[in-house]
């Protein structure tokens, strides 16, 4: 309670049934009675009304008041100062959660209304009045007049009236009151609510999402977008966002074996394609990598130096997917990587029923583990499933072409080789097919791993053309070489059949003229069995005729395997190395000959559709799309390159240091004056943070006849010059590096941090330190990583004046 609804208030009774107290003869007989207004809980107010046994009707929005007669000495709080001087205080204040205890009504007893309180008091008042005013006039004044004057006269009416509306108003007042206090409350809950509200943001926004747990929401978003939002934005489940969903697909990554991420995308899609839509085939390559070393920022590990990254790509048979799921460095493909990589595919849904590689030397060591040859080009996996394995076609009539121009063939006595093809070319003759010319026959250096040369040269339209416009005299010879030509351009055709419109024999998928294509394999079949390359040591077949062999075998097996599983007909477009081979060209067309972090970065932005795919060098057209796009614009995740080029310039602008400011041209790795520029370089970073790290240098006239440091030499007012203590700091730290490390470039992840922690636990300096030995362990890996790919060049530049000699 206030202290407004403890003190002496006039006007007013007590709401206890048959108390007479009101302030009025508190006032004039001195009684030192307070009254007390009802407590502003309802619950207590309730108690309070049946205490003074309000029986009547009883609302608890006017005023009622109970005197302090109905209250123990021990309800009030106790005035000490009161006490002490012995007077009895005129203001007094009740505890909290008193209810009246003395002189209450028994049970017979009934109220009395508010209104008969009111309406009493008034009667005495006006009588009062009466008496006041009889003593104000003279004696003379007839006083019986006065008397006379009825309680009900106008004058007593208007004091009724005017007391109702004091009445009213001031329990109009006290509502009042009372709506502002809870309206005050209201506000303040609001504003706390708002600061609750902010730091639950602030957590949400501050929380680290694991790759799991985004790929976990990840996976619900997909299934039912409104539910994810619903969860989110109704719910208020704490869900990460776009952004973090951005941020988890930019940085899967591809450089460890199997793509587990990609697996897990592509296990969602499980549920939203056909069973023939699974059906998958493994292309599997490698690419050539430049031979160095280098520093992967993100993961703070050393990369390098490499040879070859191989890649193995899943795509659909029978379905426009395709999508690299295996990137792994200097490791060729085993009977147990590919076992496991079918394995895994199966787990998550997708049934591969075919493999396909070039035909060279590191793949005839995986085809002899899996006991593959011409006539059987099938395996068995642990499941007990059939695969078949099939060379690429494109790298068949590449190796074919070469042969064809290098040796020649022979073929029941009848001699096939390039000689009409040259005087074709020689004599420039008209209707020439594909604007032939000599580059056609030498294919020197990279032009013989050109396949749309191998394609124009090995044609229909060259075969027509040798047999109409005869350049040689000898016809024998120049229409066994037209026909060869003209079979084995049909059977290229039939290998890389990639739509189904087309009604043409060759032409259409295979199995749509099923007997007019055997019969093409069949002829093409024993054509290659039976012909020999040209020379004294070429009486087997060569590796080039096996594979063909092996192809038109395999592709009648797998044809039998599709049927078994739903398929009708085989698009034998999906069975090459195409989309790898079209992948391999955009990395390369962006960087000539890449690196093993580079080739892994564009990768990267290539499958997630970061890079357009604008480098279709492929026998067919590629209207494929990579899975992982193909869900991430199902729920309108859009990948930009802008944030990543902006965050790795960033990056490089400020913890690298570049190749202007540091060229190793030395004979040593790191000379004294190199180990006090990079200190120099670290302490201009942290100048601000530590102030008494370095200064910079100032040109000094006093001094300008002695001889400078290297520092100084370089720039005067340009260098931040280290100090003592610092260079001590930087020399042990050096000491310890080539101690930890034994003058080798450190492997693993977390590189740095991990030799930070070590180096710095050997030293007894103060944390502040810590950053900046940090980066300077960072350069230090840098620069021998510069240094060794140094050296790297060198030995290349050796080997060749070796051969040149």
């Amino acid at each position: 309670m206030s202290s407004n609804d403890l003190i002496p208030i006039s006007g007013v009774c007590c709401a206890v049934t048959n108390c007479k107290q009101h302030s009025g003869n508190a006032i004039q007989e001195g009684y030192n009675i307070s009254f007390h207004r009802f407590p502003k809980s309802l619950q207590l107010q309730n108690i309070w009304a049946q205490k003074c046994k309000i029986v009547d009707k009883w609302n608890p929005k006017s005023s009622y008041y109970v005197c302090s007669m109905h209250f123990g000495r021990d309800d009030f709080v106790h005035d000490l100062k009161a006490e002490l001087s012995g007077y009895v205080p005129s203001y007094r204040h009740l505890k909290q959660d008193i209810a009246p205890t003395l002189n209450l009504p028994n049970d017979l007893e009934t109220s009395k209304t508010p209104a008969k309180c009111s309406s009493s008091l008034d009667a005495k008042t006006a009588q009062h009045i009466r008496e006041v005013l009889a003593r104000s006039f003279p004696p003379s004044f007839s006083s019986g007049s006065v008397y006379l004057l009825p309680p009900t006269t106008p004058s007593i009416s208007l004091c009724d009236k005017d007391t109702d509306s004091r009445q009213k108003i001031s329990t109009a007042t006290d509502y009042k009151k009372l709506y502002n206090d809870v309206l005050n409350e209201c506000n303040i809950l609001k504003s706390k609510n708002k600061i609750l509200l902010k730091k639950v943001k602030k957590k949400k926004k501050e929380s680290h999402w694991t790759r799991d747990k985004v790929a976990d929401a990840f996976a619900l978003m997909y299934h039912s977008k409104r539910a994810y939002e619903y969860l989110k934005n109704e719910l208020h489940y704490s869900l990460p966002g776009i952004l973090s969903f951005q941020r988890w697909a930019k940085t899967i990554e591809m450089n460890n074996g199997l793509i587990e991420d990609v697996l897990k995308i592509m296990k969602l899609n499980n549920d939203n394609i056909e069973d023939h839509e699974k059906l998958t085939v493994l292309i599997i390559d490698e690419l050539k990598m430049c031979n160095t070393i280098e520093y992967d920022e993100a993961n703070d590990e050393v990369i390098g130096p490499h040879t070859h990254m191989q890649v193995v790509m899943a795509r659909g048979i029978s379905s426009n997917w395709k999508q690299p799921i295996f990137v792994d460095f200097d490791v060729n493909m085993t009977k147990t990587i590919l076992f496991d990589i079918i394995d895994k595919l199966d787990d998550i849904g997708y049934k591969v029923m075919c493999c396909v590689s070039n035909y060279n030397s590191k793949n005839i060591k995986l085809w002899n583990q899996l006991n593959l040859s011409y006539e059987d080009p099938s395996f068995f996996i642990p499941n007990g499933r059939k695969i078949i394995y099939i060379p690429d076609s494109s790298n068949l009539l590449k190796l074919t072409r070469n042969w064809l121009l290098d040796t020649g063939f022979c073929l029941n006595d009848v001699e096939i080789n390039k000689i009409p093809l040259e005087a074709l070319i020689t004599k420039k003759s008209v209707g020439l097919p594909h604007n032939l010319k000599k580059e056609h026959l030498t294919c020197e250096g990279p032009q013989r791993e050109n396949i749309e040369l191998a394609k124009q040269l090995l044609s229909y339209s060259t075969a027509i053309v040798l047999q109409h416009n005869r350049p040689i005299d000898d016809l024998e010879l120049l229409n066994d070489t037209a026909e060869f030509i003209k079979l084995i351009s049909n059977w290229f055709d039939l290998a890389n059949v990639s739509q189904t419109n087309n009604r043409t024999t060759f032409k259409s998928p295979f199995g749509m003229f099923l007997y007019q294509q055997n019969k093409l394999l069949n002829e093409f079949y024993t054509t290659i069995n039976l012909m020999r390359c040209k020379g004294k040591n070429y009486t087997y077949l060569q590796g080039f005729q096996e594979g063909i062999l092996m192809y038109i075998n395999g592709i009648k097996q797998l044809f039998q395997i599709l049927r078994e599983n739903g398929v009708k007909y085989l698009l034998t477009g999906k069975i090459n190395n195409d989309p790898l081979n079209n992948l391999f060209h955009q990395i390369c067309s962006i960087d000539d000959l890449p690196s093993p972090l580079n080739a892994v970065n564009i990768l990267k932005k290539i499958t997630l559709g970061i890079y357009s795919n604008d480098h279709n060098k492929s026998n067919t057209v590629d209207h494929e799309e990579f899975m992982i796009v193909q869900i991430l614009k199902s729920v309108n995740i859009n990948l930009s390159d802008e944030d990543n080029e902006k965050e790795i310039s960033e990056r490089n602008d400020s913890d690298t240091i570049s190749e202007n400011e540091f060229t190793i041209t030395n004979k040593d790795e790191m000379e004294l004056d190199a180990i006090e520029f990079l200190a120099g370089w670290v302490a201009l970073k942290y100048k601000s943070k530590i102030p008494e790290i370095g200064c910079m240098t100032v040109f000094n006239e006093s001094n300008k006849d002695m001889i400078p440091s290297w520092m100084n030499h370089l720039s005067y007012n340009g260098l931040m010059i280290p100090s003592n203590d610092f260079k001590k700091i930087i020399s042990r730290v050096e000491w310890l590096f080539n101690k930890f490390t034994k003058h080798q470039i450190p492997k693993g992840s977390n590189v740095v941090a991990k030799l930070t922690s070590k180096i710095f636990s050997r030293m007894s300096i103060e944390k502040k330190f810590k950053g900046a030995i940090q980066i300077y362990i960072k350069q230090r890996i840098i620069i021998r990583m510069k240094y060794s790919n140094y050296r790297i060049q060198l030995k290349k530049q050796k080997k060749k004046i070796q051969k040149l000699d």
